[in-house]
């Protein structure tokens, strides 16, 4: 006897989630292009290659936020007969890409460094300050906007280091400049790109260890998995949990299958449905796990440790 019974509010907020990401998406895809026309602009004027390459920089970002902003729209597309889940993994994907992305770009930001600081290049600093100024002040608009939801949103959360990203390489071009001016020492920008570069490369790292681990449908990490069993174990008419498991679609939509072995007692459906109802309202509550599916029993099926023997397997 399995039952699906469940509440299907958070369907409704998923959606509300998933268009706040979507239009946050499109803020930060448009600002994003008025930035690379302002280092643009900057490079041509001061001949500057550090800009040349926040250009290519600011336009990789770019295609990556146009590329979220579509998947985010594809994200509140209904499910349909082929497709049960929804579109939820098309973000995770372009957050994957995206991050990928980024970290290729920390790589060529580091050789790029390198090389100038082999030879150094004659520019106007004073451009090199103040574009890149303009750029840092547009940037920081647009992670104040996108900051709140990068909690619950792999393709914010990646955005949002793409925005960080810039905004160092901004900050160090801004100093090489200034000191530029002041000294002449024209090896300044790229050495301190050198130390800055690197950093973008841990964000990286840090969204795509989360997407692998959504995609190998491991436990999120937010979740304890010893505290949920915990918690369906307290449920009143519940005599053991077995063969559960707790994944994700994506980072707000959080799914929970598992068998739950009942009282002898609870042999009315209306009973049982109780006990489901029980447990799923604690573990939306308290671990926020959205689609819940309990398959109760009054016998223990076939086990090795926690987990049911399944066939073909």
């Amino acid at each position: 006897m399995e039952n699906h019974t469940h509440s299907h509010d958070h369907s409704l907020n998923l959606n509300g989630e998933s268009f706040k990401t979507e239009k946050s998406l499109k803020f930060a895809f448009l600002f994003t292009l008025v930035i690379l026309i302002v280092e643009l602009s900057g490079a041509v004027m001061s001949k500057s290659m550090a800009l040349y390459s926040e250009s290519g920089h600011v336009l990789v970002d770019a295609s990556s936020l146009l590329l979220a902003w579509v998947a985010q729209i594809q994200v509140r597309k209904s499910p349909s007969i082929r497709k049960t889940y929804g579109y939820h993994r098309i973000g995770i994907l372009a957050a994957l890409l995206n991050s990928l992305l980024l970290l290729i770009l920390s790589l060529i930001l580091i050789y790029e460094s390198y090389l100038r600081l082999m030879h150094p290049e004659r520019i106007n600093s004073g451009i090199m300050i103040i574009f890149p100024f303009i750029s840092l002040i547009i940037n920081s608009v647009i992670g104040i906007k996108i900051h709140k939801g990068i909690g619950h949103n792999l393709n914010l959360k990646s955005s949002f280091f793409h925005i960080v990203g810039d905004s160092l390489v901004s900050i160090s071009i801004i100093a090489g400049g200034a000191i530029i001016y002041f000294t002449g020492i024209y090896y300044i920008d790229p050495a301190i790109g050198l130390i800055i570069s690197p950093l973008i490369a841990i964000g990286a790292f840090s969204v795509i260890n989360e997407t692998i681990n959504i995609l190998l449908e491991g436990v999120p990490k937010e979740i304890d998995f010893s505290l949920v069993k915990d918690e369906i174990l307290k449920t009143p008419g519940v005599k053991n949990v077995h063969d559960l498991h707790i994944w994700s679609m994506s980072k707000s939509f959080k799914l929970l299958s598992a068998h739950i072995l009942v009282e002898e007692t609870a042999v009315k459906s209306a009973d049982i449905c109780c006990i489901i109802n029980n447990i799923q309202d604690r573990l939306s509550e308290k671990f926020k796990i959205n689609h819940v599916v309990i398959q109760p029993e009054l016998a223990a099926c076939n086990m090795t440790d926690s987990f049911c023997v399944h066939k073909n397997l």
